[in-house]
């Protein structure tokens, strides 16, 4: 807009009679320009709009970014930051961001940004681990990782209660939360071959592995904990028995020698088998975590149930070499019981060494004989009135040999007639079993005996008349020997005529040209036809039977003898 001068006038302004307001109106209008709204370069656009990116990123990057855990492991080994990655079922949850030594530097400390998606994955019961490829009892496992690189698994746990430090696992768990099946828990007083990763069969099939084991201190016993597989758990019954499939089973039995295994793994690296007993009611499965007694071989789980065991107490008056503890004792060929313990005694009274036995037997095992034993109004079976029955009626134990390779005993209740009656004594809370020599024992005095009747045999007595008898006997042959030579001689003569006898006779009688032949043929050929006139004579008396009164009528068409033809 254009100014003025001060003193309101333009500088060719009329005289003052011409500022008039019809001298104003006689001046140019002014040019008004309107100001513009927006007075920005485009060149601000530009980071306007990275402005606008960035934010949007940073708002999605809060919104998508989890916690930040620390997990701590024995050793970083396979662990890049920036490149492990964390995954649950396989899907990538989070990633490693750092690798630190804790401050004592005894383990490592992994950082961990977990995903938003992930978040309730950070709670207390959540386990981690490092998986890489491992070589055990159940095979190979994480060979895909040789590929693609080690990474952290994870086991989501179901707490409410959040954490962010934790304790890796140095091998994988084997069970994960949510895998079908069951656990439950064997009681066992060794473990033998038997691992975490050990497989566990039924029927010959693997249903199951062995997960973990503790031994208890208390009860001075291990607890393995083994996890059936869906559906196979509803296998397992109250019925059920289970025992160590480790190894190969060796029987030699009447039908010859037996080898008895689950599979090949199981001879390496150890295994677990079941099955219910034959002839037993379908029992009810097993609940969770329900605790089972784990039995050395199959034919001891599968046996009739023992029942409470009853301590005795047998003493033997000989040599237990080759008696073990758990041999078996043995009733009629039925194992009622086994050898717990062999010890050593001294009698001073007699100025001997008694070999004291102590054993378990199982009354249940005697069948329908305990319940003729039982007593009072209840119907219990009295054990003790039991044994005390079969003593009276001649029960004793005695040693037998089991093996006469290996010279094993075992102990053998048997009935022997004619001994004297003995009572059941209780020492020291055992029964004492009355006992008889072994057949051992019984045997030696008779083999010294026999041993002896043979020494007194004049044996150098008998062996020169036997000399003496040869040597006559060798004297007639060599004085036979010239008859018998001539003898030969005759007979081979004899025979050599009967030779030529034979020989005449086959020329003179089988030859088909001799003459005899010929005379039997012409001979065969006249009886031929003596036959036929005999057959044709007998048809014709067949039909003229009265001929054999008139005779034959001549023939008609011969004219008889002196007449004439007319």
């Amino acid at each position: 807009m254009a100014q003025l001068p001060p003193d309101g006038l333009g500088a060719g302004a009329p005289p003052d009679d011409d500022r008039s307001p019809d001298g104003w109106a006689a001046l140019p209008r002014p040019r008004v320009d309107a100001p513009r709204r927006f007075n920005v370069s485009l060149v601000w656009l530009v980071p306007l709009v990275a402005l606008l990116v960035g934010a949007s990123l940073l708002v999605r990057t809060v919104l998508l970014i989890g916690p930040r855990i620390e997990i701590e492991f024995n050793s970083a080994e396979s662990i890049e930051p920036g490149r492990t990655e964390v995954r649950y079922k396989e899907v990538v949850i989070g990633r490693v961001e750092t690798v630190q030594l804790r401050d004592d530097r005894t383990r490592v400390v992994v950082t961990v940004q977990l995903d938003r998606n992930a978040a309730s994955i950070a709670v207390e019961d959540t386990t981690f681990w490092v998986v890489r490829p491992r070589v055990g009892t159940s095979g190979i496992t994480g060979l895909g990782t040789l590929l693609s690189g080690a990474y952290i698994g994870v086991d989501a746990g179901v707490s409410r209660q959040e954490r962010t430090h934790f304790k890796g696992l140095e091998s994988p768990p084997f069970v994960l939360r949510g895998e079908p099946g069951s656990v439950f828990v064997l009681r066992a007083d060794d473990l033998g071959s038997l691992d975490v990763g050990s497989p566990v069969y039924h029927r010959r099939t693997r249903v199951g592995r062995v997960v973990g084991y503790t031994l208890d201190p208390d009860r001075d016993e291990l607890s393995i904990k083994i996890f059936v597989e869906a559906p196979y758990q509803k296998l397992v019954t109250t019925q059920t028995r289970f025992w160590n499939a480790s190894g190969v089973d060796v029987t030699i039995g009447a039908s010859g020698l037996t080898l008895d295994t689950q599979s090949l793994v199981s001879v390496l690296a150890g295994g677990l088998a079941f099955a219910d007993p034959p002839d037993t009611p379908n029992g009810t499965p097993a609940a969770e975590n329900s605790v089972f007694t784990l039995a050395g071989d199959r034919a001891e789980a599968l046996a009739p149930p023992a029942g409470p065991p009853m301590p005795v107490r047998m003493v033997f008056d000989q040599s237990v070499r080759g008696l073990a503890p758990g041999a078996p004792i043995d009733f009629l060929g039925v194992e009622i019981g086994r050898v717990r313990q062999v010890s050593l005694q001294y009698d001073a009274r007699r100025d001997r060494f008694p070999v004291e036995v102590t054993a378990d037997i199982f009354p249940l095992r005697f069948g329908p004989i305990r319940s003729a034993a039982s007593s009072g109004a209840s119907g219990r079976a009295d054990d003790e009135a039991l044994i005390q029955n079969l003593v009276d009626h001649g029960l004793r134990a005695q040693l037998r040999t089991g093996n006469l390779l290996t010279g094993q005993l075992y102990v053998a209740f048997d009935f022997q007639p004619g001994r004297a009656p003995a009572r059941v004594q209780r020492d020291a809370g055992l029964l004492t079993l009355p006992t008889v020599p072994g057949t051992l024992s019984e045997i030696q005095p008779q083999i010294a005996d026999i041993v002896q009747k043979v020494s007194k045999i004049p044996f150098d007595q008998i062996g020169r008349d036997l000399q003496a008898t040869l040597r006559g006997a060798q004297t007639t042959i060599a004085q036979l020997t010239p008859e018998a030579q001539k003898a030969l001689a005759e007979v081979q003569r004899t025979l050599q005529k009967a030779q030529g006898t034979l020989d005449t006779l086959e020329r003179g009688v089988l030859d088909p040209s001799a003459p005899l032949q010929r005379n039997v043929e012409d001979t065969m050929l006249e009886l031929q036809r003596a036959s036929r006139s005999l057959r044709t004579l007998a048809d014709y008396l067949q039909m003229h039977p009265e001929s054999l009164l008139r005779g034959k009528p001549p023939d008609p068409a011969i004219p008889s003898r002196g007449g004439s033809n007319r």
